[in-house]
């Protein structure tokens, strides 16, 4: 589905010159994987954990995850525990699927696209460097994507703008002229909050449409990315 036009209040007057990714659920299949891992160490305990839960703590970071989990479950739950059974899970499950099943369907032509055209890009991701590092690696996409900004290399977690700020001052551009495409919505309130237009590519969780009339668009997958793109770059119509 996509949301009206991209030619529209939110792109008047602007020239597009990079592109800022989200990568788990966005550039990566990760998020089911997760949401299976942390249901099978729900399981180890002998416990099944609410999906409106593992819905509510897709992009945040470990400290509000576990206030999360311990809201649902109780203040006895064994957060720390499920942690450890979630982690085992998720890296047996991400070494098990091939880098193709991994890359959600579109992102290789979409960066063939960014560099055939000069359009730099980067990647702003709340996962900490190593787990980036590693799942970049499993995808065969670490050397494609040379600038990765992480969690912990800012102050501030999505919804601030801290990540996307930071991905805008390595790419040598401003805010403004960047487009972030985001699945989550802490991670698009975090790209508006830059100054960055945005574009949603819903996952596992659906944009509120409050927060989908602030976007440029609303499109069902990457493969609709670079359409979308050539509309940002093309000059704006004179009325």
């Amino acid at each position: 589905m996509s949301h009206g036009g991209t030619r529209s209040r939110h792109t008047q007057g602007r020239s597009i010159a990079a592109v800022v990714f989200d990568m788990d659920g966005l550039l990566l299949d990760t998020e089911r994987l997760s949401r299976q891992a942390w249901l099978a160490g729900g399981a180890d305990l002998g416990v099944t954990l609410p999906l409106a839960t593992l819905t509510s703590i897709i992009g945040r970071r470990r400290p509000e995850v576990e206030t999360e989990f311990l809201a649902a479950m109780g203040r006895d739950f064994p957060v720390a525990e499920l942690y450890e059974r979630h982690a085992a899970h998720y890296h047996a499950q991400l070494r098990a699927t091939p880098a193709e099943a991994l890359r959600k369907p579109g992102v290789l032509p979409l960066l063939d696209w960014l560099d055939s055209v000069g359009l730099p890009y980067a990647i702003a991701t709340s996962t900490l460097a190593t787990g980036a590092a590693e799942k970049l690696t499993l995808a065969a996409l670490r050397e494609r994507v040379p600038i990765v900004v992480t969690g912990e290399q800012v102050a501030r977690s999505k919804p601030a703008p801290d990540i996307f700020l930071e991905a805008a001052r390595r790419l040598g551009v401003a805010p403004a002229r960047c487009v972030a495409f985001e699945d989550s919505d802490l991670g698009l309130e975090a790209a508006l909050a830059a100054g960055m237009l945005a574009v949603a590519v819903p996952d596992l969780k659906d944009v509120p449409p409050a927060l989908a009339a602030r976007t440029c668009a609303v499109i069902p997958s990457l493969l609709d990315a670079v359409s979308i793109l050539q509309t940002l770059r093309a000059p704006a119509p004179h009325d």
